[in-house]
């Protein structure tokens, strides 16, 4: 029986990998403002300790997007072979589904980093995330727990994950963190859907994948 939490290797060579943190290290300027200033709310409790940046498929400057679109474009091509369920909802009006254009590079460092709490990706403020996914960039020495599936993905360079944004398959990263992980993360969004009277769908505004979603089912 499927934990629908699926591992993928051999769509992001080491080659192409390395071209991402490259960019990822050229930026590192605005990745440190990042970690010291922009996200010393979300770590209350230590919670997330990172450096992150988010970067956008959209971006055609970037070398980032195209190199983690062609990867994660192979593993979800193999990911909704398997359940095809996937592919018969996004012929109907309703329950129609998109890659979000933005994603996520983190980098952990040490012991003193790390996702520390147990967590999903489905939440009151990401009302729409239906699928996650993530791309270790690195052959780092700690990996990602999913207690409920008894499962401890290790990390290998260009392993692609991917998994339900559910309640169902929570996770957190394994700690004490050792040495450097470098993970890019993102997800799939059901489009939300246009209703008929005077309401209209709205975004909580607070969150950059959210205000990326511009596709509505009518």
């Amino acid at each position: 029986m499927s934990n629908f939490l699926e591992i993928y290797d051999g769509f992001l060579s080491e080659k192409k990998s390395g071209e991402v943190l490259r960019v990822f290290e050229s930026l590192g300027e605005v990745a440190t403002v990042s970690k010291d200033q922009g996200l010393p709310y979300f770590n209350k409790g230590r919670r997330k300790v990172c450096t992150s940046l988010t970067f956008s498929f959209e971006d055609s400057v970037n070398v980032c997007g195209p190199l983690l679109e062609s990867c994660l474009e192979a593993g979800l091509e193999a990911y909704t072979k398997k359940y095809v369920f996937l592919k018969e909802i996004n012929k109907t009006g309703g329950s129609r589904w998109r890659i979000c254009p933005t994603y996520n590079i983190q980098k952990y460092d040490g012991e003193k980093e790390g996702y520390f709490t147990l967590h999903c990706e489905h939440a009151a403020g990401y009302p729409f995330r239906m699928l996650a996914w993530m791309i270790f960039l690195n052959d780092a020495k700690s990996g990602t727990e999913f207690p409920y599936q008894d499962t401890i993905v290790q990390p290998k360079t260009g392993r692609l994950a991917i998994w339900p944004a559910a309640w169902t398959h929570p996770h957190r990263g394994v700690t004490p963190n050792q040495g450097l992980k470098y993970i890019a993360t993102g997800w799939g969004y059901f489009l939300p859907k246009k209703r008929n009277d005077s309401l209209h769908i709205s975004f909580d505004g607070r969150h950059a994948d959210e205000e990326k979603i511009n596709e509505i089912v009518v």
